[in-house]
């Protein structure tokens, strides 16, 4: 089985992208890179320091992009798992990332509200202009398909099913709906599920996803699901437990490498649209 990734090269970027969360860690964390697509972390930026850098480390190693529907892949870790001890700390602070969290609070918002209006979302960005498929609603708003998208509220029967049976197994709240290759969208949710289990007095998350870009999306689906972990915690009256995010794709495209880590001759500079106006705002000042 050909290594996921090489642990110099691993170290190297800890060090020169400055990823404090593993400094002095990275060898007991890549001690069988052959395997190490699964990881125990205390918080969501350790999980996302240690990604990107085993993402980086691929990419160096290998030098090749592969073709995708939304861009080049630089790198890809299959069935990435990640264990996230402490989900109250859900924010990426990596210097190397510089998350803009005016927009992940106002997506988190979005989906809390259940909305699916392509306008509500466009109060903090443009970005998901290009995804809705009438211009109008976007057809993977999480908030939507957890609150209305299946005919009723899953969010609600899940609380009804923990206070029912705290042991139950079936407090799972469904996000991607099948749909044939013939009924085409602009925009497949990336989640596919997320499980609650309530065990000792704790509420434990798992999430599972069919794609995960580690720029765009772990920053942002980890702290949106982490806070809703900690929310239905509270509501119940019990602990926060580990959060647990599966991706079976776990990606980077070559547009958001820094640019010295780009292949020779490549085209791919843009980088991400969803942050690009995300200082802006359409909400008019009355004062």
């Amino acid at each position: 089985m050909a290594k996921l990734f090489d642990v110099k090269e691993f170290n190297k970027v800890v060090k020169e992208y400055e990823l404090s969360s593993l400094y002095n860690k990275s060898n007991k964390l890549c001690s069988d890179a052959d395997v190490d697509n699964y990881v125990v972390v205390p918080n969501v930026n350790a999980a996302w320091e240690y990604w990107f850098a085993a993402l980086l480390a691929q990419h160096r190693s290998t030098l090749s992009t592969a073709t995708s529907r939304d861009g080049a892949v630089a790198a890809e870790i299959l069935n990435a798992i990640t264990v996230v001890k402490d989900p109250t700390r859900m924010i990426v602070t990596s210097p190397a990332r510089k998350l803009p969290m005016r927009y992940a609070v106002g997506e988190l918002l979005w989906y809390l509200s259940g909305s699916e209006k392509l306008k509500d979302i466009k109060l903090f960005s443009s970005a998901w202009d290009r995804m809705s498929d009438d211009g109008e609603t976007v057809n993977s708003c999480y908030g939507h398909k957890i609150q209305h998208f299946y005919g009723f509220d899953q969010w609600q029967d899940v609380i009804d099913r923990l206070k029912a049976d705290p042991n139950t197994r079936q407090a799972v709240i469904h996000i991607k709906n099948p749909r044939p290759i013939t009924d085409q969208t602009k925009d497949t949710p990336c989640t596919l599920s997320l499980q609650f289990l309530l065990r000792d007095g704790r509420l434990n998350l798992t999430t599972t996803m069919r794609s995960n870009d580690i720029w765009t999306g772990v920053p942002y689906d980890m702290f949106s699901f982490c806070a809703m972990q900690v929310m239905l915690a509270m509501k119940l009256g019990v602990d926060v437990g580990n959060y647990t995010h599966q991706a079976g794709s776990l990606h980077i495209y070559e547009r958001n490498l820094p640019d010295k880590e780009k292949t020779e001759g490549s085209n791919e500079t843009e980088k991400p649209t969803v942050e690009e106006p995300v200082q802006e705002s359409t909400v008019k000042d009355n004062k």
